[in-house]
């Protein structure tokens, strides 16, 4: 009992963050072709804060695409934003050791950074952000997704880009993910979890998805997780409905058709599971164990009934 009370608190002390008012990196926050495109308009039209603003999502869209940095920094230098300039130089060359304009590139920073000089109170934007990166990585390697996904939040809002960007996201993707299917693994492998456990993967997929990492089938996961959240808390209408979510994003997937099945036999509806059972899992040995029971009839025999709440119901008992 200890140590599954051990493993409920490590699996918690994963979660990951709520979701963000706007992803972090990768295509959910934008197409970076499309934002590059528009800021190059914007640039065109003389209109250097507006699309710098473009250029920089687009280097949150695709922090590999190291053109976009020189662009931003040109962007920047004209709106007579000069730390956010000169940033952006050193982030370019940083990333190009060579490139036709590297030269170019390099005499701007130049004159960016003597600019700079005579701004008063200027952050030194690099340094600023060493600390916070620290935290990044110190919370990455204790697995801690939330204070991972935090810091990371916190240096996008901040202003810090480069190709480094996308391979924070990618690590804490990976780690987010890792997380929550642990948690659906358990889940599938017909492991009786709490409700709170069972809920926790959620902001860990979101995590996943804010950086860009999030697999096809996440929406079906996060579905059928919540699902058994709701089945756990007696909520079967809700259960049931999270659950056709879940088997529509993820057909593939029969657990998630016969968790369906157990949430209309325990709203009460045992005829609507044995018909979405045997038309989904007819061949299902649980499917056939149902349909016995059901064939002896309740009044005939107390304990097909019996049979039924033990095939449904012995899974979803909470943790204790």
């Amino acid at each position: 009992m200890a140590s599954k009370k051990l493993l409920t608190g490590l699996l918690l002390s994963l979660v990951g963050a709520p979701a963000m008012a706007e992803p972090m990196v990768g295509a959910g926050v934008g197409n970076a072709d499309t934002l590059i495109s528009e800021g190059s308009k914007l640039f065109n039209q003389k209109n250097y804060r507006k699309a710098a603003d473009s250029f920089f999502k687009a280097t949150r869209a695709n922090p590999a695409t190291v053109q976009t940095y020189l662009q931003l920094a040109r962007a920047d230098m004209l709106a007579k934003e000069i730390p956010q300039a000169c940033y952006a130089y050193r982030v370019y060359l940083k990333a190009t050791p060579e490139s036709p304009e590297r030269k170019k590139a390099a005499a701007e920073s130049d004159q960016c950074e003597r600019q700079l000089k005579s701004v008063k109170g200027a952050p030194d934007l690099v340094q600023k952000y060493v600390e916070t990166k620290a935290s990044f990585f110190a919370a990455l390697e204790a697995n801690s997704i939330k204070a991972a996904s935090d810091a990371l939040h916190t240096l996008v809002k901040d202003g810090f880009m480069g190709p480094e960007l996308g391979d924070m996201g990618q690590k804490l993707g990976v780690a987010a993910i890792a997380a929550a299917d642990a948690i659906h693994k358990r889940a599938v492998a017909n492991e009786t979890l709490s409700s709170e456990v069972l809920r926790s993967a959620r902001p860990l997929y979101q995590t996943a998805t804010d950086v860009g990492a999030s697999p096809a089938d996440t929406a079906a996961r996060m579905a059928y997780l919540d699902g058994l959240g709701a089945l756990s808390d007696k909520e079967y209408k809700k259960a049931e409905t999270l659950f056709s979510d879940a088997s529509k994003g993820d057909p593939s997937n029969k657990e998630y058709v016969f968790s369906r099945g157990a949430a209309l036999y325990q709203a009460g509806d045992a005829q609507g599971a044995i018909k979405l059972l045997d038309g989904e899992l007819k061949d299902d040995p649980r499917t056939a164990v149902l349909r016995s029971s059901m064939a002896l009839g309740h009044a005939a025999d107390n304990g097909a009934s019996e049979l039924e709440k033990l095939l449904f119901t012995t899974r979803f008992t909470p943790e204790k």
